[in-house]
């Protein structure tokens, strides 16, 4: 936190670098007081308040924690962007200052916002990070002074703009030892890498949006974020998707395994906490196309995410040219995979008016036959989950068990993508002994026969 250092007629300082520290703090204490109601800065001829960001726990399916974000109006009470608020500082001093006013902002408002608890994080500047281990007292002083407990303050640190990484690690090492915990932000974008994951140790790693909105639009996107996910809980840090604005986003952030979700499509910044009965409404709203747990042949619990990250590296192999064998063998050597096979309508018969028509072609026989889709078989259940995956392609989607095997019944999972130049779908059926329903009996016999290793392969 510093105030600018301006210079004499003579071009000595007016005061010394501490001096003008200490006076820094006393001016933003003086100007942002303990006590109730709704703080406010006068800087630069604008107006400094905070607005609240709510992020959501996705296992609690509560809102868990907040982040301060900077709130700027000009004279005419025109809302300023915090880049262009920090653009205006005269010097790198006041910019330094503006870092720490705006975190004392942000506790002396958050303090009166979550009285009942929850974390704040709190946005630090690479070159206000850098300069806190040089007085580390200062924002254990802070966090005292404005009644928050240090377990409860997150500091997210930009980790572009830092040429000394050094640095970075002492600031890092400065907020833990206080008590605080540490978030990577805008991660997947700059200088992110993972090598720096593991010297900075964070607690949390925010994933930027533009990553998300990518994986909307794009198979192999969506593989790259599920990958990173993955890989920054090896690192021991838990994931935030931020910036999610669409139903869409949303979902692509819970197929993926993030832990904590924030972005407008949950809660715009405001002044206010988020009550929980909104929060069950909005879990409630996504909760039947998350993915989900299912009891397999081995008797205990699988994450079925792990099947639909191996379904999309089968997609994106068969894209790249790899044959059918090759591209799904890693998941064909999964546990409880019963089968996995490509799909799509019968394109002649649904010229000619026929919807009811799908055509099978095993491996190593030479020649395809066409199915009929008898109401009330599986090769009618069948033709929905490939209507369904069709529907909305580049999406895993899980149908409920309602097939039946000499092991028991069976969950498919399916991925409509395209595949020379036509729709196809990538389904993969995994054993439920769970399922005790009745066995069919229908054409598509010899398919449901087939063993764990069989690959399965509808015309395409």
């Amino acid at each position: 936190m510093y105030a600018t250092i301006r210079k004499s007629s003579t071009g000595s300082s007016a005061i010394g670098a501490r001096a003008t520290l200490e006076a820094g703090f006393e001016r933003i204490y003086t100007g942002i007081p303990r006590g109730r109601g709704w703080a406010t800065y006068p800087f630069n001829a604008l107006t400094l308040g905070s607005h609240f960001q709510a992020i959501f726990s996705v296992a609690e399916q509560r809102c868990v924690a907040y982040e301060g974000l900077l709130r700027a109006t000009n004279l005419a009470s025109q809302p300023i962007n915090p880049e262009t608020v920090f653009a205006l500082s005269a010097s790198r001093d006041e910019g330094l200052f503006l870092d720490w006013l705006c975190r004392a902002l942000h506790l002396r408002n958050f303090a009166n916002l979550a009285e009942d608890g929850g974390m704040v994080f709190l946005n630090a500047y690479p070159e206000a990070a850098i300069e806190d281990p040089h007085h580390p007292q200062v924002f254990a002083q802070m966090i005292e002074y404005y009644g928050v407990n240090p377990r409860n303050v997150v500091v997210e640190i930009l980790e572009t703009g830092v040429s000394d990484e050094a640095q970075l690690i002492d600031a890092a090492a400065l907020y833990r030892k206080l008590g605080c915990r540490i978030a990577i932000d805008d991660f997947g974008i700059g200088y992110s890498n993972f090598e720096r994951l593991w010297r900075l140790r964070p607690d949390f790693v925010k994933i930027d949006r533009s990553v998300t909105a990518s994986a909307v639009r794009e198979t192999h996107a969506r593989l790259v974020l599920a990958n990173m996910v993955k890989l920054i809980h090896e690192c021991g840090a838990k994931v935030i998707i931020e910036g999610i604005e669409t139903r869409d986003e949303a979902l692509t952030a819970l197929e993926v395994g993030a832990d904590f979700l924030q972005g407008y499509y949950f809660a715009r910044p405001g002044t206010t906490t988020v009550p929980q009965a909104l929060c069950d409404r909005m879990f409630e709203g996504l909760q039947h196309e998350q993915p989900t747990r299912i009891g397999l042949a081995s008797g205990g619990n699988e994450n079925i995410e792990v099947y639909a990250h191996a379904l999309n590296l089968a997609i994106l192999d068969l894209q790249r040219g790899a044959s059918f064998a090759q591209a799904t063998e890693s998941f064909r050597a999964l546990p409880n995979v019963l089968r996995v096979y490509l799909a799509t309508n019968d394109t002649d018969a649904a010229a000619r008016g026929d919807s009811t028509r799908l055509v099978l072609d095993l491996i190593g026989n030479p020649t395809p036959r066409t199915v009929k889709t008898t109401p009330g078989t599986a090769m009618e259940q069948l033709q929905e989950v490939v209507q369904h995956a069709l529907a909305a392609p580049l999406k895993v989607h899980v149908m409920s068990p309602q097939h039946q095997t000499a092991a028991g019944g069976y969950v498919t999972l399916s991925c409509a993508f395209e595949y020379e130049q036509r729709m196809v779908v990538l389904c993969g059926d995994l054993i439920d002994r769970r399922s005790t329903s009745r066995r069919h009996d229908d054409g598509a016999g010899e398919i449901r026969g087939q063993s764990s290793a069989a690959v399965i392969h509808l015309h395409l």
